[in-house]
C-alpha cells in the first residue's frame, strides 16, 4: 500500500499547470505619441474571448506591434504573429503575450517588408489555435 501512495504523490508532483499567459494588467510604456502610425485594425477574438487594437508603429526606423487597448481569455503558450495571410500560414513570431490585459508592445525585426504582413495574431502555439486576429490597414 505505501509503494501505491508513493506512485500516487511522485505522479501528482510531476504534473504542471497549463502555462497560461500573466493576467496582471500591464501599461506598456511605449510611446505612441512619439511614433508614426502606419497600420492599424480591431482585434476579434476566434472562438476565444478577445478586443482590442492591433496597430504598427514606427519610432527612428524601427516597428513595433502595440496591443492597445487589448484584453482576452486566458489560455496556454500564447505568442503574437504578425503575417502575410488570415490563417498564420507565413508568419513572424514576435514574442509571447505579456498578459491578458493591457497595453502592450512587440518589436519587429529590422528588414521585415511590413507592405507583406497584414494580420496580428494572438496565436496559442500548443494547440496551434487562434485566439484573436486582427486585419491591418
Amino acid at each position: 500500500m505505501k509503494n501505491i501512495v508513493l506512485i500516487f504523490l511522485m505522479v501528482l508532483a510531476s504534473c504542471q499547470p497549463e502555462d497560461a499567459s500573466p493576467s496582471l494588467p500591464i501599461d506598456d510604456d511605449f510611446d505612441t505619441a512619439a511614433s508614426t502610425l502606419l497600420k492599424q485594425g480591431v482585434l476579434e477574438g476566434i472562438q476565444h474571448t478577445a478586443s482590442g487594437v492591433a496597430s504598427i508603429y514606427e519610432t527612428q526606423g524601427s516597428a513595433t506591434v502595440v496591443l492597445d487597448p487589448y484584453t482576452s481569455q486566458n489560455g496556454p503558450d500564447l505568442k503574437i504573429y504578425l503575417s502575410k495571410d488570415v490563417d498564420a500560414g507565413d508568419y513572424i513570431r514576435l514574442g509571447n503575450l505579456k498578459s491578458t490585459s493591457g497595453k502592450q508592445s512587440y518589436a519587429i525585426p529590422k528588414g521585415t517588408d511590413l507592405s507583406q504582413y497584414k494580420f496580428v495574431h494572438v496565436w496559442c502555439e500548443k494547440y496551434t489555435v487562434v485566439f484573436a486576429r486582427a486585419e491591418l490597414k
